[in-house]
């Protein structure tokens, strides 16, 4: 692996300005961009308070990691996407229609599951009535995900597609249950570890010692904590469910999600070290049903602007298209159908490859690859760290992703 330092590659000096612009601009305090292309890192820049090693909470990043580690699962014939949830999950909602859920349609948010609820709430109520701390605990885990098993869904599975944490929550617990640990040793088992990703990890204040916090990178106050935000998952559900779930809660730097993308890419070539090609494939194909889904079994597309929400959402249910993706509180919910065409999505930026695959994290950061050019695209911000109310990036975003994608060679 080779790497160019951001003043020795003037090719992307544009990306540089417009990520320096966006520490100007209160966009964010923090950031780190990298672009690779195969095993070669063509761009690495860090800006504001933030450095190349910086650890950043990448809030719904962590999906597309429980995603392959659902494919693991299922090449070691624990799990399969076309297998029913029921089958492995205990449901209790009174709803018949969550006997057809497939983790297939979870892994594609077209489960009918509800974009996002705050959960956290009850698990406080719970604890206020019985006078004992559950928050973080193994029995606020264990709630969160009851309350998730229990839910009616909003539409019949597979005909509509609606951003979900919820769905990603169950993936995590089922994955728990195949594997016969928790989801943290099972990833750093069967993931991070054998790709090298060394700096990816849950609870990374229970890991790293304390000469090393300074590399944590705040994400602003918790007004249901009441304190900041550093080293501790922004989500508050995943919060309440102790800090590792399927949906939120990693945290990495953009050197080790490189490592993350790059696998994608050779695993695709049948070169993988955890994925087997099958998987890969399935991974960044998008589904063909319900049609003009964008959505593949773990990653999202590019798509048109004018299907995209105005705005991020505020809570914690991301949006792919949205400036902040997940732990908002406003799911994607474009269940008319997102032209299923190669309109690349406005975060994304308009020039960005009709094939490319990615997501986006809540906190603000994001991650783009185009796997027929093995180029990956790591954006790693703290928006949230000037409130949840903060856009900026939103406008930004797909400026510094045109600036890449204009310098990458076809």
């Amino acid at each position: 692996m080779t790497s160019a330092a951001a003043g020795e590659n003037g090719r992307f000096r544009e990306a540089a300005d417009r990520l320096d612009e966006g520490i100007r601009e209160g966009a964010y305090a923090a950031a780190v961009l990298l672009v690779a292309r195969e095993d070669d890192i063509l761009f690495e820049r860090s800006a504001g308070y933030a450095r190349a090693a910086s650890l950043f909470d990448i809030a719904s990043l962590t999906k597309p990691l429980t995603a392959a580690l659902f494919f693991v699962s299922s090449q070691e014939g624990h799990l399969s996407p076309d297998g029913i949830a029921a089958e492995v999950l205990p449901f209790t909602s009174p709803d018949p229609r969550v006997r057809e859920i497939r983790f297939a349609h979870l892994l594609s948010h077209t489960s009918g599951l509800p974009a996002w609820l705050p959960l956290y709430e009850k698990v406080a109520a719970a604890e206020t009535a019985e006078g004992r701390p559950l928050s973080g605990a193994a029995e606020g885990h264990d709630r969160i995900l009851a309350e998730v098993l229990s839910l009616p869904l909003s539409r019949d599975p597979g005909t509509g597609w609606e951003y979900s944490d919820l769905g990603f929550m169950l993936l995590g617990r089922a994955i728990e249950v195949a594997g016969f640990r928790s989801l943290d040793r099972l990833l750093g088992e069967k993931v991070t570890g054998p790709l090298g990703m060394r700096e990816t990890l849950y609870l990374p204040l229970a890991a790293i010692s304390e000469c090393e916090t300074g590399r944590l990178i705040p994400t602003g106050w918790s007004e249901v904590r009441q304190r900041e935000k550093v080293g501790e998952v922004d989500d508050e559900n995943a919060a309440a469910m102790g800090g590792v779930a399927g949906h939120a809660g990693l945290f990495s730097t953009a050197g080790d999600l490189f490592l993350f993308a790059r696998e994608i890419v050779r695993a695709r070539k049948g070169e993988g070290r955890v994925l087997s090609r099958p998987s890969a494939v399935r991974m960044t194909t998008r589904v063909a049903r319900p049609p003009g889904c964008p959505r593949t079994l773990g990653f999202d597309t590019p798509t048109p602007p004018e299907s995209s929400p105005n705005g991020d959402s505020p809570g914690n249910t991301p949006c792919s298209s949205l400036i902040g993706d997940s732990p908002g509180n406003t799911p994607r919910s474009s269940l008319k159908g997102d032209s299923p065409g190669n309109t690349p999505c406005s975060q994304a930026g308009a020039l960005a490859p009709a094939g490319a695959v990615g997501h986006l994290g809540y906190t603000g950061c994001s991650m783009w690859i185009d796997p027929d050019r093995e180029v990956s695209v790591i954006l790693l911000t703290n928006r949230l760290v000037f409130g949840s109310g903060n856009r900026k990036l939103s406008a930004l975003r797909p400026r510094i992703h045109d600036a890449v994608w204009k310098e990458i060679a076809g």
